[in-house]
């Protein structure tokens, strides 16, 4: 009789853990928002955004950081994130080359995110010297 009523408590303890596992809600992730004006169509990963006003989130809870791009409330592009340095000096920024953003500085949560050159596929002519441009981002949320 004894073992049959250990087996019930066992039974219902396993099922009370996978309940409450169930309805936990997730961590939440370390996510940073920011806002940005580009000046111009800007390539920005394999996304083209045209000029305007622009809000991103970046969640950089896991490698290979994600930042979602959006226009409004409408997302427009997810960009993947392949070269993080660790930088806390100098401003909250955007460095774009020739068209093309090349680096998201981040000091407030310790980051700089690089973006390699837009690379076409077709030969080009050699290129002018380049030249970069500062835009201001400004950022809110979670600090690392």
């Amino acid at each position: 009789m004894k073992t049959n009523q250990k087996s019930t408590v066992l039974r219902l303890l396993v099922l009370g853990v996978l309940v409450a596992g169930f309805n936990a809600k997730p961590a939440s992730a370390q996510a940073t928002q920011g806002k940005f004006t580009l000046p111009s169509t800007t390539r920005w990963g394999l996304a083209t955004l045209p000029a305007g006003d622009y809000s991103f989130t970046l969640n950089h809870d896991y490698p290979g950081s994600v930042v979602t791009v959006l226009r409004g409330t409408q997302s427009v592009a997810l960009i993947a994130t392949r070269v993080i340095s660790h930088t806390t000096s100098g401003r909250s920024e955007m460095v774009l080359e020739n068209g093309n953003v090349r680096k998201l500085n981040l000091p407030q949560i310790g980051v700089s995110l690089d973006y390699p050159a837009n690379n076409p596929h077709h030969r080009a002519a050699p290129r002018e010297p380049q030249l970069a441009q500062i835009i201001p981002v400004a950022t809110a949320g979670a600090g690392r």
